[in-house]
């Protein structure tokens, strides 16, 4: 057996696919995540910046700081889960992490555009359906049986 620097046998391309897709998603989740939680913070604060609105709706606040500290903790286990033997049920749970936000952002686009703020959203989507898209290819990806 080759030694593969882990207590796991060798892998299959589509394996360290898994492996990889889920380190590079956990890290630049937990960016993202977390400037978005620094970014929202300051609008609920100062009233200025692309989240200002949020100083007068601090409600708003309340709900988008949850989810992006929720998005860091779905991130972080992405990326731990990337070193357990069976990393196909992470990827799933990558792709479901972009479901819902997802599925808020397509619903809620006339509210986006009320506010000048469609290319926010359109961002938004795009990020989502590029992780959920790769992460479901990740985990539909057949298994090598070594």
């Amino acid at each position: 057996m080759a030694e593969t620097g882990s207590s796991f046998p060798p892998r299959s391309r589509s394996a360290t696919f898994r492996r990889w897709l889920l380190r590079i998603h956990g890290i630049v989740l937990t960016v993202v995540a977390l400037t978005l939680a620094v970014a929202t913070t300051v609008g609920k604060v100062t009233g200025k910046g692309q989240f200002g609105f949020l100083h007068d709706q601090p409600l708003v606040w309340v709900g988008l700081i949850q989810a992006y500290l929720l998005m860091t903790i779905i991130a972080v286990l992405l990326f731990t889960g990337a070193d357990q033997p069976n990393t196909r049920k992470w990827n799933v749970v990558g792709a479901l992490a972009h479901a819902v936000p997802l599925f808020a952002a397509l619903s809620a686009l006339s509210v986006f555009q009320s506010m000048g703020a469609l290319e926010l959203a359109e961002i938004s989507i795009g990020f989502h359906v590029f992780w959920l898209a790769l992460e479901t290819l990740a985990a539909l990806l057949p298994v090598s049986k070594s």
